[in-house]
């Protein structure tokens, strides 16, 4: 009686693996995914920075004794 349940046991886990491993095979793999889609808004035109390098500076010498 012992003997006979140790071989059903084996019988049983011997089905459930193949079974196992017939159910994760693939036939149909999954189709490729596409590339990723980076959607950047485009940037307003800036208006062109002020050049005040050739304004005379005022009176106050900051840094100067």
């Amino acid at each position: 009686m012992f003997d006979l349940k140790r071989k059903l046991m084996a019988v049983t886990i011997g089905c459930l693996l193949s079974v196992g491993v017939v159910g994760q095979k693939q036939d149909n793999p999954r189709p490729p995914k596409d590339r990723n889609k980076v959607v950047v808004t485009p940037k307003e035109p800036r208006p062109p920075q002020n050049n005040n390098t050739q304004q005379p500076r005022g009176d106050d010498k900051k840094g100067k004794p």
